[in-house]
């Protein structure tokens, strides 16, 4: 997976469903956008993707999500006769500018992340391999530690609208926990890719493509979540197997994990 910075400049295209946007991502856990790409053609579905807002104050991080598509031709966003470059992308988390903090360039501008160009000319500029790991870090942070209106790390009421985007209730889609990386690679440095449950390891059964294949689930239920938690991957996020998850999830409260071990233990054949 590669890390790329597109870029948003309200000088030059208004964003006039933001607030809808925003909402659309509160409610399904993503929005859907085509996006301009500069002359980047080597973006790949699954690649990580940052929106960078420019051109007016506050200048930063904004927004963040995965590619869909590799970089195609279309109508230029401005109307002019000719074709651009783009990439359809799910923004999993989007931010108002005018309604709460941003990611702010200064911030960016500050330790190894110096390093990266921030004030780019054109969307689709790579962010440097060996820098991608603090970014990550640093967005998780000032994600969990800020006043955002709807915060993509704090488990609210309609969770259950959030963490399933497709299908039924009783189907587990990826999580918010499972997409973000800095969250799933330090819970899964810590925990390993076996199900805290049942014990199931994708690359031992499956071999090779199996490996590094594991959800990722939040242990903390809604109820007993306060006005100031933060997210600790370590503490309270543990891998497990889709099996597993979609047990965990199949009641309005969710089971824990001990009590889905012990269904386990209790319904395993004698042998």
């Amino acid at each position: 997976m590669n890390t790329y910075l597109f870029l948003w400049n309200p000088k030059k295209w208004t964003w006039t469903t933001l607030e809808q946007d925003i909402e659309q991502v509160d409610l399904t856990g993503r929005c859907s956008q085509r996006w301009s790409c500069g002359n980047t053609k080597s973006i790949q579905p699954g690649d990580r993707i940052f929106l960078l807002k420019v051109g007016t104050e506050p200048k930063g991080i904004i927004a963040a999500g995965f590619a869909t598509s590799k970089p195609f031709y279309e109508k230029h966003w401005s109307g002019e006769n000719k074709d651009t470059l783009y990439i359809d992308v799910d923004f999993e988390v989007l931010l108002n500018p005018d309604q709460e903090p941003i990611l702010t360039v200064d911030i960016l501008k500050t330790g190894n992340l110096a390093q990266q160009n921030w004030r780019p000319m054109a969307s689709g500029i790579s962010v440097r391999p060996e820098l991608v790991d603090e970014l990550e870090a640093v967005w998780f942070d000032f994600l969990t530690t800020q006043k955002i209106r709807h915060n993509p790390f704090i488990p609210t009421d309609n969770e259950i609208q959030k963490t399933y985007t497709e299908g039924t209730p009783n189907q587990v889609s990826v999580t918010k926990y499972e997409r973000n990386p800095f969250a799933r690679k330090k819970c899964l440095e810590h925990y390993g890719f076996t199900c805290a449950v049942c014990d199931f390891n994708f690359e031992k059964t499956y071999g090779q493509i199996g490996k590094d294949f594991i959800h990722v689930h939040h242990l903390k239920q809604v109820a007993t979540v306060g006005q100031n938690y933060e997210v600790d991957p370590v503490k309270d996020l543990r891998p497990v197997c889709p099996n597993c998850h979609s047990i965990i999830h199949r009641q309005k409260t969710p089971l824990t994990i001990e009590e889905v071990t012990q269904f386990i233990i209790k319904n395993r054949p004698n042998d």
